[in-house]
C-alpha cells in the first residue's frame, strides 16, 4: 500500500499536463505583452514593440469592419458602424479603459484574497498580510482616481494670459501660431487634445486608463499612479511567492516523491517540469496571479522610469517625437553636405530644461495651478473647450 504522502504522477498527468501548462504561461505571457504594447509602443523609444503597436493601430480597424461587415451583413453597414465606434471610443473620452482597469483590478483583488491571503500565507491566516494587501490596493486605487479626476491644466480664455507667461516660444519647436477655437496666441508648450476638445498646457499625452489627458497640472498625479500601480503589482508578486514557497515548505512538498518508471521516483528538487506542474495543479490561482504581476512589474517599472527620465529633463512625450522628426531632419541636412551658418547643436538644445532638481520641483509644484483642480474626468468648463477644431 502506498504511503499517503506520495503523489501519484498519473494524476498529475490527467490533471496538469504538460501542454496546459504551457497555454497557461503563453496566455499569461501574451496578455503582459499586451499591455506592453500599448503602453510602451507609442514612446517610440523600443523599436520592436513601435512596429507591432503601429501593425496592431493598422490593422485592427481593418480587421474590426469586416468583423462587423459580416455580422451586420453589409460592408456598407460594417463601414458605418466602425465609424460610429472610432467617434465614440477612439476619438472621444469614454471609460472603456477605465472598465478595463476595474475588471483587472477587482478580478485580481478578490482571486489574491481567496486564493493566496486566504489558503497560502501564515497558514491560512492572513494576519499582518491582510493590512497590507488592503493598504497596496487602497494606494493604487486613490492614486488611480486622482489621476482620473484631477485637470490636466486646460486652457481658456480666462487664464490663456496666465499660462502664456509660463513658458517662452523656443522658435524650433514651438513657433508662435494663434489658436482658432480660443482666438488668441497659443501658450508654448500647449497643444490642441483632439480626444478630449481642449487646449492642455504643456500637453503630455492622452491616457486611456484614466481617461483623462496629461498635462502641466496632474503630471504628478499620473506618476503617483505609476508608482501606486508598480507597488500593488509588486506586492502581488512577492506575496504569491511567498505563499506557494511557504506553504510547499510547511507540507515538506520537496521530498514527496512522483512515479516516473524507476523504482525510486523523483522529487520536485530534481525534476524542474515537474515542479511547474505541480505548482501549476496546486497552485494555480496563486502562480498565475503571480507570474502575471512579476511580467506587469518590469514592464511598469521600464515606463515609470521612462516618464520619470522625460520628467528629469523637463521633456514630455508630445515633445519627444516632436524633437525626433527634427533630429531626423537635422540629420537629413547633414547627410547631404549641405554647407549652412547654423549652429545644430544649438538648435537641439532643449531650452527649457533648467537642470534635474529645478525640473523635477515643476513635475511636483507645477508654475500655474487649474481653475478647477478636480472635476470629472474630461469634463468641459468653457464653450472655448466645447468647440471641435481639427487642426490645433
Amino acid at each position: 500500500m502506498e504511503p499517503t504522502a506520495v503523489i501519484v504522477w498519473r494524476v498529475i498527468i490527467a490533471r496538469a499536463t504538460m501542454l496546459g501548462a504551457c497555454l497557461l504561461a503563453i496566455f499569461l505571457a501574451g496578455l503582459v505583452l499586451v499591455v506592453a504594447v500599448v503602453l510602451l509602443g507609442p514612446t517610440k523609444r523600443f523599436k520592436r514593440l513601435e512596429a507591432a503597436y503601429d501593425a496592431a493601430c493598422d490593422a485592427c480597424p481593418e480587421i474590426m469592419t469586416r468583423f462587423l461587415g459580416v455580422a451586420l451583413c453589409s460592408r456598407a453597414r460594417g463601414d458605418r458602424a466602425m465609424a460610429w465606434c472610432r467617434a465614440r471610443a477612439l476619438d472621444a473620452p469614454n471609460p472603456l479603459g477605465q472598465c478595463v482597469y476595474l475588471t483587472l483590478c477587482l478580478g485580481g483583488h478578490a482571486m489574491f484574497v481567496d486564493g493566496v491571503e486566504g489558503r497560502l500565507l501564515d497558514a491560512g491566516d492572513g494576519g499582518g498580510w491582510t493590512a497590507a494587501t488592503g493598504a497596496a490596493f487602497a494606494f493604487a486605487t486613490v492614486t488611480w482616481l486622482a489621476a482620473c479626476c484631477s485637470d490636466p491644466g486646460t486652457i481658456t480664455r480666462d487664464n490663456v494670459e496666465r499660462h502664456a507667461t509660463v513658458y517662452a516660444h523656443d522658435d524650433v519647436v514651438y513657433h508662435r501660431k494663434e489658436c482658432r477655437t480660443l482666438r488668441t496666441e497659443a501658450p508654448a508648450r500647449s497643444k490642441w487634445c483632439a480626444t478630449t476638445n481642449r487646449r492642455v498646457a504643456k500637453f503630455d499625452h492622452f491616457c486611456v486608463w484614466i481617461n483623462n489627458t496629461v498635462g502641466l497640472c496632474n503630471f504628478r498625479y499620473f506618476l503617483a499612479f505609476l508608482v501606486g500601480q508598480l507597488t500593488l503589482v509588486t506586492y502581488v508578486a512577492f506575496a504569491c511567492a511567498r505563499g506557494v514557497t511557504a506553504d510547499a515548505n510547511r507540507r515538506d512538498a520537496w521530498s514527496l516523491r512522483f512515479r516516473d518508471g524507476s523504482t525510486r521516483g523523483t522529487t520536485l528538487r530534481d525534476d524542474k517540469a515537474m515542479l511547474y506542474r505541480f505548482v501549476v495543479y496546486y497552485y494555480g490561482p496563486a502562480f498565475a496571479l503571480g507570474i502575471f504581476c512579476a511580467l506587469l512589474t518590469v514592464v511598469l517599472s521600464v515606463f515609470l522610469g521612462y516618464n520619470v527620465y522625460l520628467a528629469a529633463r523637463n521633456v514630455t512625450t508630445n515633445e519627444t517625437f516632436k524633437r525626433d522628426a527634427l533630429r531626423d531632419a537635422v540629420a537629413a541636412t547633414k547627410a547631404a553636405g549641405e554647407t549652412s551658418a547654423v549652429d545644430w547643436d544649438e538648435v537641439m538644445r532643449n531650452r527649457y530644461d533648467r537642470g534635474v532638481w529645478a525640473n523635477l520641483m515643476e513635475v511636483v509644484r507645477p508654475p500655474v495651478s487649474a481653475d478647477r483642480p478636480w472635476r470629472v474626468p474630461c469634463a468641459t468648463t468653457s464653450p472655448s473647450s466645447t468647440a471641435k477644431a481639427k487642426t490645433h
